[in-house]
């Protein structure tokens, strides 16, 4: 069904949602890719049509990311992959042309990266509850 999202988790449970618990709307083009950091819990990374590279942190800030490229020259960013250890990430256009990033100490998670990021999605959780139950509705273009 459109607008349905189907996921699959632990212990053996299959969830099927219609409501995003999260917008993430800084981008000003398409986002045509988006992948999780393979190492650190509240890290992705996403590229969108104007060949641009964003790298969010959800542990230090939700609404803007927390470090951002934009390839000169390059066509649409259709592609993005992070490397097994999670130190680089590579991306692609839609020429077939590759570019391959080392994000360094940004992918290295902290001791505590996962206890935070369990206090971000709480509060994220919150926030979506205290706009339902304000009435708040959101229209996407």
């Amino acid at each position: 069904m459109r607008g349905w999202v189907t996921h699959c988790g632990v212990p053996g449970t299959v969830s099927w949602h219609n409501k995003p618990l999260y917008s993430f709307e800084d981008n000003a083009d398409y986002v045509y890719d988006v992948m999780w950091s393979p190492v650190h819990p509240a890290l992705f990374a996403c590229v969108d049509g104007m060949g641009r590279l964003d790298l969010w942190n959800l542990n230090n800030d939700t609404e803007v990311p927390t470090a951002s490229v934009t390839i000169e020259g390059a066509s649409a960013l259709n592609r993005v992959r992070w490397a097994q250890a999670g130190k680089e990430v590579a991306v692609g256009d839609s020429e077939g042309r590759i570019w391959i990033y080392d994000v360094g100490e940004l992918a290295v998670p902290h001791n505590d990266e996962w206890t935070r990021f369990a206090r971000t999605l709480v509060e994220i959780r919150a926030n979506r509850a205290d706009s339902e139950e304000d009435g708040a509705v959101e229209l996407s273009a």
